[in-house]
């Protein structure tokens, strides 16, 4: 059985409604990886309303965003694997969420 601190965590809301919402309670996790879609902007706007609030800059840090490698990818099926390609670049080297 897995535990929290092996989760991987994406997050993506309809119309990115909730993603603040649900990065706030991913970072209450122990979940190795948070990754967030989304445009840089956007997350950028999201992330300063939360320090506002008093979240720790060294808590949205740990949060990868945009999410996925960069290869160029258009579709969503290359976007899918542009993120799985960057988690399983985080499980074999170890870069985990700093717990």
């Amino acid at each position: 059985m897995k535990t929290e601190r092996e989760s991987y965590l994406v997050i993506r809301t309809r119309g990115h409604v909730y993603n603040q919402e649900v990065l706030e309670w991913a970072l209450g996790t122990e979940a190795r990886y948070i990754g967030m879609i989304g445009r840089r902007k956007k997350i950028q706007t999201g992330f300063n309303k939360l320090a506002e609030e008093g979240m720790a800059a060294g808590n949205l840090a740990a949060v990868l965003a945009p999410i996925g490698l960069d290869v160029g990818a258009l579709t969503p099926e290359e976007i899918a694997l542009r993120i799985v390609a960057e988690m399983i670049q985080d499980r074999r080297k170890g870069k985990g969420r700093e717990a």
